[in-house]
């Protein structure tokens, strides 16, 4: 009978784990690999629009898997974020006439803010996002993120009108995601160095298995 209850236990003491790690551990993995993919696609892009911090994806098919299911009638533009080493400024033009909306997700995939076109019709989007560490000392208008790294979704509603897609076009091309220059820099020298780090090291697997 002990040896049952013991049994018993076990079972249910793996099953909350097991239930813990699908509920709390797999969608912050699942985010943190979307972080990390958006920051590579932004700064592999053409060196104008690497510079703005903002990946322009192409328009969306069923083939594609990047974004949860996405919906060709929607233009998206996404950015990843860390602010870790300081503030983003969020700027974009508002002045597309249809439905437009930029959420922002922490990297538990709580989505803590969203800015559309009805709140702010017509209007120029300027936010500056802050992270957790400098929530005392935020200035009216802060938005604040829950956690350091994030992640930034634009949806531009369009459909097959050419002229629509070009407004819708045009609008995404005006977003920014700005560090400061010493961010920037900062972040570059990071970039690079992985990258040397990372050739150096296929370099000595392949004198090491020779």
């Amino acid at each position: 009978m002990n040896r049952w209850r013991i049994h018993i236990a076990a079972a249910v003491v793996l099953a909350i784990a097991f239930h813990a790690l699908t509920v709390w551990a797999l969608p912050r993995l699942i985010m943190d690999r979307i972080i990390t993919l958006g920051s590579g696609d932004a700064q592999d892009q053409s060196g104008a629009q690497a510079a703005t911090g903002v990946y322009l994806p192409p328009p969306t098919d069923h083939t594609q898997r990047r974004i949860v299911m996405p919906n060709p009638d929607l233009l998206y533009a996404t950015c990843a974020y860390d602010l870790r080493d300081g503030p983003l400024r969020i700027r974009m033009a508002a002045s597309y006439p249809r439905y437009w909306s930029i959420a922002l997700y922490a990297s538990t995939t709580d989505n803590f803010s969203v800015v559309n076109d009805r709140k702010t019709p017509g209007q120029r989007i300027d936010l500056r996002l802050i992270g957790p560490q400098a929530a005392n000392s935020a200035a009216p208008g802060d938005v604040i993120s829950p956690t350091a790294r994030g992640f930034l979704l634009l949806r531009l509603l369009v459909n097959n009108d050419p002229a629509v897609r070009a407004a819708a076009e045009a609008t995404r091309r005006t977003l920014r995601c700005e560090r400061s220059k010493a961010q920037a820099e900062a972040a570059d020298t990071d970039v690079r160095s992985k990258r040397s780090h990372g050739a150096d090291s296929k370099s000595t697997k392949r004198i090491s298995f020779s």
